[in-house]
């Protein structure tokens, strides 16, 4: 997941907080999430024990991110508070551990694959203590050990999925397979009505609708996008990364988002007419993970988040909750069979193929630029 727009909320999860929360997703996500058959006395056997952790854990990440069961079963266990800061971006998490210079004030950060490398080079993470996770092991083999981080050393996977739109068939009525159909939706039924990613990955469609990556380093298909989205910018609402109330409500009738966002959207809308597609012929994949930034004051409260969370049954709350994939071997034995079938969360093989990973190579920053043009031209 990335994102270039700027949110920011500081939660403190706490009990007193946990009922502001859950409404946020309603009572059916949250009965869901009990159905992973999770309590926080059935981890106690699990966890380091409460006196070897801190009072409090301040971690970033992206909004709706966590399930707030599992806040309440960690905090519970280890008689300490999580505080939650929601950003809408990497670069923007980014930047705020840039500036700190080891002093941002947290223990426990997240970010998309392609911005590892670039907080490792940096010197804005630490590498973990493994002695310290002894679940690091639950981690699925073809998960473990990524290119950016082959020996797992800063980070561990924290959720996985790609991305794709969501429409109203009621509104929309063209077959909708490709980002050609969805663009050709845009300029027309859809106009006025849609929500782009708030991130580079707005112009993507542009690429991926002519067979040709978003990382592409060809000028003339970069000038191409360049110019086209002085076009389409008259017919977008909004730029959000989370358009899961707008979509919901019918403010948006076609949106571009991650998968999980999408089954969000259609939980919570009750409208049968929502459809998402993982789009032909390219789309993206990505994979999220926990670090440590530099400076963090809480390292056994990090530690023992990290440990918590790849346990198995935390994990299928996880997924319950947020609607990702999880890299926990043996989480979907914890899930009900409504969640472990929903192709929402775990996309068909077909899908998968159709994936890239972003890369922060040459032409990041130009994607920036032309995505800055892009809102100019919607005059958002």
């Amino acid at each position: 997941m990335t994102g270039n727009g700027i949110y920011r909320t500081r939660r403190i999860i706490g009990r007193s907080a946990l009922g502001t929360r859950l409404t946020r997703r309603g009572l059916l996500r949250a009965t869901a999430g009990l159905a992973a058959g999770v309590s926080a006395a059935g981890l106690l056997g699990r966890r380091a024990p409460a006196a070897d952790v801190e009072d409090q854990l301040s971690m970033m990440g992206w909004a709706d991110y966590i399930s707030p069961d599992n806040i309440t079963a960690w905090e519970q266990a280890n008689d300490s508070r999580l505080i939650y800061d929601s950003y809408a971006s990497n670069d923007e998490m980014y930047s705020k551990l840039q500036l700190a210079a080891g002093n941002s004030g947290y223990d426990l950060g997240m970010n998309t694959d392609f911005m590892i490398p670039l907080l490792i080079s940096g010197g804005l993470i630490q590498k973990l203590d493994k002695s310290l996770i002894p679940n690091i092991g639950n981690i699925r083999p073809e998960i473990a050990h990524p290119d950016f981080d082959p020996e797992n050393a800063y980070t561990v996977p924290k959720s996985w999925g790609s991305e794709g739109f969501i429409y109203d068939k009621s509104v929309i009525t063209r077959p909708m397979k490709s980002w050609g159909d969805f663009l050709e939706a845009i300029r027309n039924e859809a106009s006025g009505r849609v929500s782009l990613l708030d991130d580079a990955l707005a112009i993507a469609p542009l690429f991926w609708s002519k067979g040709e990556s978003w990382n592409t380093t060809n000028e003339a298909m970069l000038k191409d996008v360049e110019a086209a989205v002085e076009e389409l910018g008259k017919h977008i609402k909004l730029f959000n990364s989370y358009p899961v109330q707008d979509v919901a409500s019918g403010t948006v009738i076609l949106a571009q988002c991650w998968n999980g966002n999408a089954k969000q959207a259609i939980d919570s809308s009750g409208n049968a007419n929502l459809v998402f597609v993982y789009p032909e012929p390219k789309t993206e994949a990505w994979l999220d993970s926990y670090h440590l930034p530099v400076g963090g004051q809480h390292p056994k409260a990090a530690h023992s988040w990290i440990n918590f969370v790849l346990d198995p049954e935390v994990a299928a709350r996880e997924i319950t909750y947020t609607g990702f994939l999880s890299p926990i071997t043996g989480s979907e034995a914890h899930l009900t069979p409504e969640v472990g079938s929903d192709p929402l969360i775990f996309p068909p093989k077909e899908a998968i193929a159709l994936g890239e990973r972003t890369l922060r190579n040459e032409t990041y920053d130009r994607r920036i630029g032309i995505l800055t043009k892009f809102k100019a031209a919607a005059a958002l």
